[in-house]
């Protein structure tokens, strides 16, 4: 058993290396010592035992209605047998061979990623079960349940560290190169690498279920569907194939020359051709996961690779997406109140700028409070501490309503309050004074999103939000510039805001106040002009013009199902400089693509010039041929150094 095994797995080498052993036998037979009848039948067998699978694969796509290489190779050398071309027939059936497997395993090397993808996940887990630490298969484990991971192990689920602190390499799942600190209350992945204290885990992904199963999953059918250019030349090769045929019958009529004949069947194989686009694609998809950068397949790739505009929304794409109350202003009344006004009308708000709100409102403490300007305007941090609040109780609003994209109304204790910006108040006819405009244009200026809280119809207060810009949002945007890249930001916040952060960071163009509707018309607009347009966004929020764009970015994915199974390209983590290089990987890939198909129709073009012209045969003819695979499948695998 164990031998047919072996056998079975080293059978195509052992076939190459046997023909070749009697195609080399039956050279020295016959040119060494003149033996011709033992070289013919030395070359007879080196042909059947390297032909025969090439002869199998000829019949059953034959069966299917199509004319392949193989049906080529296997005329050729039945051609060249029924002739007396016995070297020729050995020398066109061992060399097709050899290049078949130097070509299996180069194209092997290009899916490394996903073998490396495999191996990540661990086969074990220590799962604490009834009181007692016991290891069990990885799959095994149940959600729920608290998996202890050592300092060195993997991860073997997706959770939630319930205890212990640790640095985690997560680079094999995000692609980021520094650890990343994690605590209680922290998410980690399956497939990352603890490297320095215990944690205590409880599994909310297990099996299939992670988000390393998901990316293997997603990489997996991105290497296998096909790009556009893929389709075209496999379209092509149906109709060129059956027309080499054609030519090579024609060639013999007019000429009776049957090596000619039989030389044209051999180097009309389009071989280069057809694999020049997939591997230039496999290898690209490949480099870009290991890079925590997840493709939806070639199509997408190649679309990428024609990207002239991205669109960035602002919040938590080109800001940390981390609000935080930077200034409360209350107009004749107290800002204590102004903030916990603002705090009952958003409580039962889903927004990020209410979540802020509340968090300032909740955690206010009087050592952390600085008042400028007589008490008008008070500054504050409230980065999260992690402590409990120290502040009174928000009440819930007796009712609440949300006008989307402008803010919030709701009721409390009979009083009617309004938190949202200009617009929603335009609408509910509150007349805004001259200081607080004043006020709101001052706080815009410096880059903050400035809400107005009323109470009653008349405006109390300003609660100033801001967002810190991520620190390599600006050396991105000039990164893409240089690489000829327009840039456009999308953001509903208010003009002055945007045009502030569209100036910090060198952003080109920006489009301030939008809805998520309007995004997506400004997407629209801008493919109406003949852009191809990419747009980073959150994958939730930003979906209808991740949708819309030619290619939609999701960033931070790690462990969001949605946006690694929709969106065209997921990048695992929060790295706005993944986004340069995805745009890069796609334009090379791109050029590499066209590098191949030009090698492979040059090569052919060159081979028939050849053949036409006397300087070209059958073996030789081949052995270019097979030096042309081989040529593009090498220049392919550049991408995985890129």
């Amino acid at each position: 058993m164990k031998i047919t095994q072996q056998f079975r797995k080293h059978r195509k080498p052992a076939v190459v290396v046997t023909s070749g052993l009697l195609f080399a036998v039956g050279w020295g037979a016959g040119y060494g010592y003149g033996l011709e009848t033992a070289s013919a039948v030395m070359m007879v067998l080196a042909a059947l035992v390297g032909g025969y699978d090439v002869a199998r694969k000829a019949y059953y796509t034959l069966r299917s209605g199509t004319v392949g290489i193989n049906t080529l190779v296997t005329l050729a050398a039945i051609g060249a047998i029924a002739i007396g071309e016995y070297w020729e027939a050995a020398a066109v059936v061992f060399l097709f061979a050899l290049g078949t497997y130097l070509e299996a395993r180069t194209m092997g090397k290009t899916r490394s990623a996903l073998t490396e993808l495999l191996e990540l996940a661990p086969d074990t887990a220590v799962v604490r079960r009834d009181g007692e630490d016991v290891e069990v298969p990885a799959r095994e484990v149940e959600p729920g349940e608290t998996v202890l991971v050592k300092p060195g192990a993997k991860v073997p689920v997706d959770g939630d560290v319930v205890g212990g602190e640790s640095a985690i390499d997560q680079a094999p799942v995000t692609g980021e190169s520094a650890p990343a600190y994690k605590r209680a209350g922290d998410e980690v992945y399956a497939g990352t690498v603890n490297q320095e204290g215990a944690l205590e885990v409880v599994a909310t992904g297990t099996g299939r279920d992670t988000t390393l199963e998901r990316i293997i999953r997603r990489v997996e059918e991105a290497q296998e569907a096909k790009a556009p250019t893929e389709t075209i030349i496999e379209r092509f090769a149906t109709y060129y194939t059956p027309a080499i045929v054609a030519l090579a019958v024609g060639a013999y009529a007019v000429t009776g020359n049957a090596v000619l004949a039989l030389t044209l069947l051999v180097i009309g194989c389009p071989g280069a051709l057809v694999i020049g686009p997939p591997v230039s694609i496999v290898s690209a998809i490949g480099n870009a996961a290991r890079s925590g950068v997840l493709l939806k397949g070639g199509e997408h790739l190649e679309t990428a690779g024609k990207i002239d505009l991205v669109a960035f929304d602002k919040t938590g794409t080109l800001t940390r997406g981390e609000s935080t109350v930077a200034n409360v202003a209350g107009f004749g009344v107290d800002d204590e109140a102004v903030l916990r006004d603002a705090a009952i009308a958003e409580k039962r708000s889903e927004h990020h700028l209410a979540d802020a709100i509340l968090e300032a409102a909740s955690g206010r403490g009087g050592d952390s409070d600085a008042v400028a300007d007589g008490g008008a305007i008070l500054e504050r941090s409230t980065e999260a501490t992690g402590l409990e609040p120290d502040g009174p109780a928000i009440p819930d609003p007796d009712d609440f309503e949300v006008a989307a994209g402008k803010g919030v109304l709701a009721g409390h204790d009979g009083r009617r309050i309004v938190v949202g910006n200009r617009t929603l108040l335009d609408e509910r006819g509150i007349d805004v004074p001259d200081r607080v405009e004043r006020h709101i244009r001052d706080r815009e200026e410096a880059g903050e999103t400035a809400v107005y809280v009323t109470l009653e119809g008349e405006v109390v207060g300003v609660v100033s939000i801001r967002d810190e810009l991520r620190p390599a949002a600006a050396g991105v945007i000039a990164t893409l510039r240089d690489a000829g890249v327009r840039t456009v930001m999308l953001t509903g916040d208010n003009e002055r805001t945007a045009r502030s952060v569209a100036a910090e960071v060198g952003i080109d163009d920006y489009r301030a106040g939008l809805l998520p509707e309007e995004k997506q018309q400004a997407i629209e607009s801008f493919r109406a002009d003949g852009h191809v347009v990419a747009m980073v966004g959150d994958g939730i929020n930003d979906a209808p013009s991740l949708a819309t764009a030619d290619v939609g970015v999701a960033m931070g994915a790690a462990g969001t199902d949605t946006a690694i199974e929709t969106a065209d390209m997921a990048l695992m983590a929060d790295d706005l400089e993944r986004i340069p290089y995805a745009v890069g990987l796609s334009k090379a890939t791109r050029r590499n693509i066209t590098e191949n198909v030009a090698v492979a129709v040059a090569t052919v073009g060159l081979l028939l010039a050849g053949v036409f012209a006397g300087y070209v045969h059958m073996a030789s003819g081949m052995l270019i041929h097979i030096a042309s695979v081989l040529l593009v499948i090498l220049n392919g695998m550049r991408l995985l150094r890129y």
